[in-house]
Order: structure tokens, then C-alpha cells, then sequence
């Protein structure tokens, strides 16, 4: 699992490097192409699957752009798909000039610019966001307690006396459900 999904066009590849620096300095992981050694390899279609998995990896994409940003053939790309499948994008205008090229790509006012005043600071505040909104084992235990709980009324949940029982019962079950769930892991064995 990564932190950050580095979108940038291949012509700022001196500048991507030193951002991965900078962001891996800050303490996140991030995944980019030029570290990803097979992705030279692969023909277009085994190479979009590739960064399709790559990017269910990541928690957030950080949309690296520049003058050279507007004729690259697989930022726009990325950017769509990490709106679609993390639902999480963020801007890092490289210059000064490519927050005025953004103006000519209309999807980008869509996204968050970062400055790097406060970049730190708002990407903590994103991944933490993630991170909070993943699920973690505890509640899937959890969720599949309910299942288990409900499953056994699901049919007669039509009936009043049924429904009345799990709701004064219900919740509390999977509340201790929940709970169990959090403090099984610091049980002995």
C-alpha cells in the first residue's frame, strides 16, 4: 500500500525525482513510475492494467503538472481514474507558468492546488482522511457480525414484534460484537 500516486509527464522527470524526495522526507510512501522498473516492458494495455493496480494501491494521486503536462498522453488519464477509483486528487504545480497553463485544461479547476507553503500539512490531512475511511479488519469483523446477527431475523423482519426485539437487541449485539473484535487482538492466545 502507498501513500501518494505521482502522476507527472516524463519531460519533468529531474523535477518528479526531487518531489519524491521531498514527500518520502515528509514521511510518505509513494509510487512512481520511474521506480517501477517492469513498466518500461509492458506493451500499452498489460502497462494501463499495471497502473490501474498500482493505483487501488494508493490512497491519494498527486497530479505533478507542468507546461509539459498538456501533451502527455497518460496524466489526463490517470487523473480520471484515480477520480473514479480512489476519489482522491490533488494538484502540484511544479512552476508558476503551469498554474497558468492549468487555465487552458478546464478539468483541472475540479482539484485542489497545493502550495508548498502548506503542502505538508494538507497532505497529512488527506491521507489521514483516507486512512480513517478504509476499512480495517475490526469492522469488517465487525460488519460480518452483523450479517450474522441480522441473518437470523432477515425473513421475519416484516413482522412487528420481530423488528421491536432488534432494535432494543440488535444494536447493543453489535456493539459488543464491535468491541470484542477491537480487544481480540491484545488477548492472550
Amino acid at each position: 500500500m502507498f501513500d501518494i500516486f505521482l502522476s507527472h509527464a516524463h519531460q519533468d522527470e529531474a523535477r518528479a525525482r526531487t518531489l519524491v524526495k521531498r514527500l518520502e522526507g515528509w514521511g510518505f510512501t509513494v509510487y512512481v513510475d520511474f521506480k517501477d522498473a517492469a513498466l518500461s516492458q509492458l506493451p500499452d494495455r498489460a502497462l494501463a492494467d499495471r497502473l490501474v493496480d498500482r493505483l487501488r494501491q494508493c490512497r491519494l494521486l498527486v497530479f505533478a503538472f507542468s507546461e509539459a503536462s498538456v501533451n502527455s498522453r497518460w496524466m489526463p488519464w490517470e487523473l480520471g481514474l484515480a477520480h473514479g477509483v480512489i476519489g482522491r486528487a490533488v494538484l502540484w504545480p511544479f512552476t508558476q507558468r503551469a498554474l497558468r497553463a492549468k487555465a487552458a485544461q478546464e478539468y483541472l479547476h475540479l482539484y485542489e492546488a497545493l502550495s508548498p507553503a502548506t503542502a505538508q500539512v494538507r497532505l497529512d490531512a488527506l491521507l489521514g482522511e483516507a486512512r480513517a475511511a478504509a476499512v480495517r479488519p475490526a469492522d469488517l469483523r465487525a460488519m460480518q457480525d452483523l450479517a450474522g446477527i441480522t441473518a437470523n431475523k432477515a425473513p421475519e423482519f416484516g413482522q412487528p414484534e420481530v423488528a421491536t426485539e432488534f432494535m432494543a437487541n440488535g444494536p447493543m449485539k453489535l456493539y459488543l460484537a464491535w468491541l470484542d473484535s477491537l480487544t481480540s487482538a491484545w488477548r492472550p492466545k
